[in-house]
């Protein structure tokens, strides 16, 4: 129970701060920004919990006690985070899958066609915003007319070849 309030109460006020800073600046680099707001947080959090855990009168029996509670909240808290981290990547740039059926549902019942679906539907759309945002996170660079992946590139691209082999998923997207 605990781990349960303090775990989901550290993440709600991160996610509190997170809205806060992002109606007065939007960072550049949000999932940076995210990674910091969200880890700054927990980190406070429980040096705060752990400056007052003496006066439980306050904190009731929801003072952290011993040393893996408080592994246990970081756990948690962590768990909660990545999976706002990539629910929030999904909503921060709309995925081309979503702005064809956006496309399609406007059009409504009559239906898009197609010769106007592929005029919309072009890479300007659909792809040049993806790679500008891999520049931006620093996970590829344009070295004349070519892009290439940084290190931090390589690596992610690795984790997501590996999970689609554990998957046994083609190479399709």
């Amino acid at each position: 129970m605990k781990v349960s309030f303090w775990g989901l109460f550290l993440f709600f006020l991160s996610f509190t701060l997170q809205l806060i800073i992002w109606k007065v600046h939007l960072p550049k680099r949000q999932t940076k920004a995210l990674l910091l707001v969200f880890f700054s947080s927990i980190a406070g959090g429980l040096i705060c919990i752990s400056l007052f855990s003496n006066y439980t009168e306050i904190l009731g029996t929801f003072a952290l006690d011993f040393l893996y509670e408080y592994l246990h909240v970081i756990v948690f808290f962590t768990s909660l985070t990545l999976a706002y981290m990539i629910t929030y990547s999904a909503i921060e740039v709309d995925s081309p899958s979503l702005v064809m059926i956006t496309a399609i549902a406007k059009a409504g019942s009559e239906g898009l066609d197609g010769k106007e679906f592929e005029r919309t539907m072009n890479d300007d759309l659909l792809v040049k915003s993806r790679v500008n945002d891999l520049i931006l996170d620093k996970m590829a660079y344009l070295e004349g007319s070519k892009y290439k992946l940084t290190p931090k590139g390589i690596l992610m691209s690795r984790i997501f070849i590996m999970y689609r082999k554990i998957l046994n998923a083609g190479k399709g997207g």
